[in-house]
């Protein structure tokens, strides 16, 4: 577990640089925001103690919120994903698809139950993100079009740092 729990901490540098210095720079189709740092929380396996998934969540948004001088938004988008992450979990993953251990990558997963799991976590995510920034009645249509052109962009990301970032163990 401490195993993988370093690879996490090692790779949280990597990607809020990524996100900070290169994705928060590009709007695509001029108002959505891919926020592909979530990826962290994600894919932590389902084992881990859930203090530890709410502190590495929690630390890794006050960490963007920094940078990004928000305020603690993405630390509570992020605060909540772990929250809900094992109830998430434990209906999206079939049981005996694999073993608690395991990270939650789509080479373990496959690619049908790693897209559910995966873009329902960051809709949630983006859906509390974008809501604290600018909800308003009168523009919510136009906001519930940026967290899903959002969402569905972050989600390709991270569906492409899949095969970079996070590959089977060559044990497997």
């Amino acid at each position: 577990m401490i195993k993988q729990i370093n690879k996490y901490i090692w790779l949280t540098p990597i990607f809020i640089l990524i996100q900070i210095y290169v994705l928060n720079q590009v709007l695509f189709n001029g108002f959505s925001n891919p926020y592909i740092y979530i990826i962290l929380i994600i894919c932590l396996p389902q084992n881990t103690s859930r203090w530890l998934l709410l502190s590495f969540a929690f630390i890794l948004g006050i960490l963007v919120d920094s940078f990004e001088i928000s305020l603690g938004i993405h630390s509570t988008a992020c605060v909540l994903i772990a929250f809900i992450k094992p109830s998430i979990e434990r209906i999206i993953i079939p049981r005996n698809t694999i073993s608690e251990e395991d990270d939650l990558f789509l080479q373990k997963l496959g690619y049908k139950i790693f897209s559910i799991y995966s873009f329902f976590m960051i809709l949630i995510h983006h859906s509390t993100l974008f809501l604290l920034v600018h909800f308003n009645i009168e523009t919510l249509l136009k906001d519930v079009w940026k967290i899903i052109l959002s969402s569905f962009i972050t989600f390709i990301i991270i569906f492409i740092c899949q095969f970079f970032f996070f590959k089977r163990n060559k044990r497997e």
